[in-house]
């Protein structure tokens, strides 16, 4: 998922000090290109035609805005388990994870991809009826209707930047490079233009229902693979033989308040842009509670079989089966492609190519929604027409595509600019979100904008003035500035903000609070319904 982002690994192998592990699987170094058979490169060509395919028969309906944007709320618990599990698993947990598996072992799962559990339970008891029953279009518009125009506006931003598909749009040029040999700016091109095109006709019903097709080529291929890979190297025994022995310690010795701000970064589930459009998609709040539940299961099993692989391209690394100094970013991939029979390996690249697709289409769905209904409508026409939105909207789809292809090949670390990004989001409009939803007493305008800037401002301030005070450790990948008090080292991560940022949001909200005025009930700010 865009949110379940992983953090570093800091492993044993000759890999150790990679830094992040998505960022290393988007890091500039030349990958190793693996020759697909004519068989399976037919297979991926069917599957691209069956996702441009189903675009355009949904295109054929021409939906109005309801349905291109939230598919007629009409959206039933299957087809929401599929979207939400294939939006939120990206190339980033597909080989992030894995990697961390590569090089530490079960902490992938255990001490990573776990943590957030919580957070999603909370989701679909908390929120899913709360969201349903006021009949939401898009997250700024919770935030306009108890503070008005202006918190929407920040919010609506906020929510275009957090969409921008920059992540998918490189690790997919670099796939393409791997398995087609082309240029990774070209193969960026021509691959992310295909979910930006069937986005376009279709909305959100050709995201849901590609994301369906996608959803099963992403847990078939890799339930067939992973048993297939645990044959090849001889079982269990052989891995534990051949793996370090740290590989099983549950947390994999990362120092706690380390893990404690990873798990901090599952609270961004709570705010994330596209886990409000399926509740609002939903048909009913039972409907998505239940996708939620069931996906949890999903996530659950994807996260383990990830990590599974991972440690066993370790193991066939050790044992001669896989090439000497495999990078553990290309691990995953090789080791699967070696393991699967040809026609197999068609439909698993298929599925790796689903996993980046799901993400990048849904969250330009979203940039393109915030950025017709919650800006071009209020501040450029209040009365435009469902025609003109859905126009609007395929503009700010097109645009957050562009932005995002674009920013993938500009930065040299995209991982701490969605790490950013992710802060941002979390900083600004959470607590203005949850008081909104939450909170039934006294809400002011200037509590809501107070809240997003002192948040804003504050994950600025830390983020960069650690990069600038601290130095960069290369074992972890992040910036750390360590500073004495009473004589005592203490140790402050760039991954601390949330830690500052959310009380000092916290205290905006107070401060506008005490000294702002009460929103006046209008036909545009209504009450959020408790």
């Amino acid at each position: 998922m865009n949110d379940h982002k992983l953090p570093y690994s800091h492993g044993e192998s000759d890999q150790a000090g990679a830094g992040l592990a998505e960022e290393n699987l988007l890091h500039r170094g030349a990958p190793t290109q693996m020759t697909i058979s004519p068989i399976d490169l037919t297979i991926v060509a069917l599957y691209v035609c069956v996702m441009l395919g189903i675009g355009y028969y949904v295109f054929k309906k021409s939906p109005n805005l309801e349905e291109y944007l939230l598919a007629g709320r009409s959206m039933t618990t299957p087809i929401l388990v599929c979207t939400l599990a294939s939006t939120y698993y990206g190339l980033d947990v597909l080989f992030g994870t894995s990697e961390i598996g590569f090089n530490d072992g079960v902490v992938a799962f255990f001490g990573y991809s776990e943590l957030s559990l919580g957070f999603y339970i909370f989701a679909a008891y908390g929120l899913s009826r709360k969201l349903k029953q006021a009949r939401f279009t898009s997250l700024p518009e919770i935030l306009s209707r108890s503070y008005g125009a202006s918190a929407g506006y920040l919010g609506a931003v906020s929510s275009i930047l957090f969409s921008i598909p920059a992540l998918s749009l490189f690790a997919l040029g670099r796939l393409s490079y791997v398995m087609l040999g082309i240029d990774a700016q070209i193969g960026a091109l021509l691959l992310g233009s295909i979910a930006l095109i069937y986005t376009l006709w279709g909305g959100l019903w050709a995201v849901a229902i590609t994301d369906t097709v996608q959803f099963v080529f992403m847990c078939i291929t890799l339930a067939i693979a992973v048993p297939l890979l645990m044959s090849q190297v001889g079982g269990f025994e052989t891995v534990a033989a051949n793996v370090p022995s740290t590989h099983f310690d549950l947390l994999g010795g990362i120092p706690f308040w380390l893990m404690v701000a990873y798990a901090a970064t599952g609270i961004s589930i709570l705010v994330d842009p596209a886990f409000y459009q399926r509740i609002f998609a939903a048909k009913s709040f039972s409907q998505v509670r239940n996708a939620m539940l069931i996906a949890l299961v999903v996530w659950g099993a994807y996260d383990w079989l990830v990590t599974a692989a991972g440690m066993l391209a370790r193991t066939g690394v050790e044992l001669g089966t896989l090439p000497a100094g495999l990078h553990s970013n290309d691990a995953l991939l090789t080791a699967v492609v070696m393991a699967l029979p040809v026609g197999l390996v068609g439909f698993f690249l298929a599925g790796v190519l689903a996993t980046s697709m799901s993400t990048i289409d849904s969250y330009c769905l979203v940039a393109g929604g915030n950025f017709s209904y919650d800006l071009y409508r209020p501040l450029l026409k209040p009365d435009a027409s469902d025609q003109e939105l859905v126009r609007a909207t395929k503009i700010g789809i097109g645009i957050s595509w562009v932005l995002g292809f674009l920013l993938a090949f500009l930065f040299d670390r995209l991982m701490s600019l969605w790490v950013f990004n992710a802060s941002l989001l979390t900083s600004t409009v959470l607590v203005p979100l949850f008081m909104s939803l939450f909170w039934k007493g006294r809400k002011t305008p200037a509590a809501g904008v107070s809240s997003f800037l002192f948040g804003m401002v504050s994950v600025i301030i830390y983020y960069f003035g650690i990069a600038q005070l601290g130095s960069y450790d290369d074992t972890w990948g992040t910036y750390i500035w360590t500073v004495e008090i009473g004589g005592n080292p203490y140790a402050l991560w760039q991954e601390y903000a949330l830690f500052f940022s959310l009380p000092i949001s916290f205290v905006g909200f107070l401060v506008g609070n005490v000294f702002g005025t009460p929103l006046t009930p209008s036909a545009e700010t209504v009450e959020v319904a408790p």
